[in-house]
């Protein structure tokens, strides 16, 4: 079966140092990256075991916090940043990578996620990526997040 994959680009007025941290760091990315749900990056090496608390709020419905659980799969400072989500009831493998390039005087977010089976669960992913990119330029940028 043909795996999907959902890729969002989003320019953003911050040093590319600046947006490797915010992309990076536990602390920031529970700020910007699904608000309210906190991570766990205890250490930023490859095959370092990560966790995301994903907890319920306007976006995301549900009742209870879905811990989930990546191993770190790339780390090219100020580059690239992956990480291997795992996922028991799934065969597929599913990696989140976050992409950064200098460009006019700020940094060029791409974000990409394999592993998609349709073309649904590809278009709720990519509107989430979206939103959780916008907030991310809030955040670097000094202003309100959107969502």
């Amino acid at each position: 079966m043909e795996q999907l994959t959902v890729v969002r680009t989003i320019w953003i007025q911050a040093s590319r140092e600046r947006v490797w941290a915010a992309v990076t760091e536990a602390e920031q990315l529970s700020r910007w990256y699904s608000p309210g749900s906190p991570w766990e990056i205890p250490s930023l090496k490859v095959e370092a075991v990560v966790l995301f608390h994903h907890s319920p709020n306007r976006y995301h419905s549900g009742m209870e916090v879905v811990t989930l659980r990546a191993t770190i799969e790339t780390v090219d400072p100020l580059h690239r940043f992956a990480v291997r989500w795992e996922y028991e009831e799934s065969d597929v493998d599913m990696v989140t990578t976050f992409i950064l390039t200098e460009e006019n005087g700020g940094t060029k977010v791409t974000i990409t996620e394999t592993g998609y089976e349709t073309q649904q669960q590809l278009k709720q992913t990519e509107e989430g990526y979206g939103m959780s990119l916008e907030n991310l330029k809030a955040h670097m940028e000094g202003r309100e997040l959107p969502y």
